[in-house]
């Protein structure tokens, strides 16, 4: 695989994994960061809680997921790190993440857009976002190339 594609995979579960660090070490802060300035008095209920340590979980089992299925990180009993079993999924999981991070951008975008919700968090969600998705398409048109393996240069 292309250093293209492994700056992706690596960046993308980089990100995946410090939202999800920072849901599990202290929840009622995040939803400090995700509270409109109109409301800043108000505590974290126990669901939001709930669902903002949930979603801790889920980013990082999908940054898990990104580096497994992607043939970067070996799997037990695999003979290398990016073994050919996992060219099949390169582009999949390429297109999965980039929907991923466009639906966070647009959600993160609707906050950010409205004076009465703006908080930094989105204006970094947002940003991230759309930079990871960019590196999606930069990877998905340019990341796969085996330079140098059977093509003739004319």
């Amino acid at each position: 695989m292309s250093a293209v594609y492994q700056a992706y995979v690596y960046g993308t579960a980089f990100w995946y994994a410090i939202r999800g660090a920072c849901r599990l070490v202290d929840p009622p802060r995040v939803a400090d960061w995700f509270r409109p300035p109109t409301q800043p008095v108000l505590a974290a209920s126990d669901l939001e809680l709930y669902n903002i340590w949930t979603d801790g979980w889920q980013l990082l089992t999908i940054a898990l997921l990104l580096l497994t299925m992607s043939g970067l990180v070996p799997l037990p009993g695999s003979a290398s790190p990016a073994s050919k079993s996992a060219k099949p999924y390169a582009k999949a999981l390429v297109a999965v993440t980039m929907f991923h991070h466009v639906t966070t951008s647009f959600g993160a975008w609707a906050h950010y857009a409205k004076k009465t919700h703006y908080t930094p968090a989105m204006g970094i969600g947002v940003w991230v976002n759309v930079f990871l998705t960019v590196a999606g398409a930069v990877t998905l048109a340019v990341g796969f190339g085996e330079r140098g393996r059977g093509r003739k240069r004319a």
